[in-house]
């Protein structure tokens, strides 16, 4: 797979996962997810929590600037990173946001 849009650093960017397919994420929500990169249209998140290929999923983006939006996206990819820990993919289905 080739990607036509341009990556960047995620230094400062994190998420809080609000809701998976419908469902609200009270305990989730109260936790960050680091971003590695991220690009317009989507990113890649560090997760010891399982989440599902094609689980639909709204989060709360945090820039490094202190500035947050919501952005619903599906996760689209997994990597396993150790015995604890997998990367995600997350596109972007609805919620732009500009780097």
């Amino acid at each position: 797979m080739t990607r036509n849009q341009e990556r960047a650093s995620a230094d400062g960017y994190c998420i809080q996962v609000l809701i998976i397919n419908g469902e609200v994420q009270n305990k989730l929500s109260q936790k960050s997810f680091y971003i590695e990169n991220i690009g317009k249209g989507g990113f890649r998140f560090i997760s010891e929590v399982g989440f599902e290929i094609e689980d639909r999923v709204q989060v709360l983006l945090r820039f490094p600037d202190d500035h947050s939006q919501e952005v619903l996206g599906r996760i689209c990819y997994s990597t396993p990173i150790d015995d604890k820990t997998m990367a995600y993919g997350f596109s972007v289905i609805d919620g732009f946001y500009s780097l």
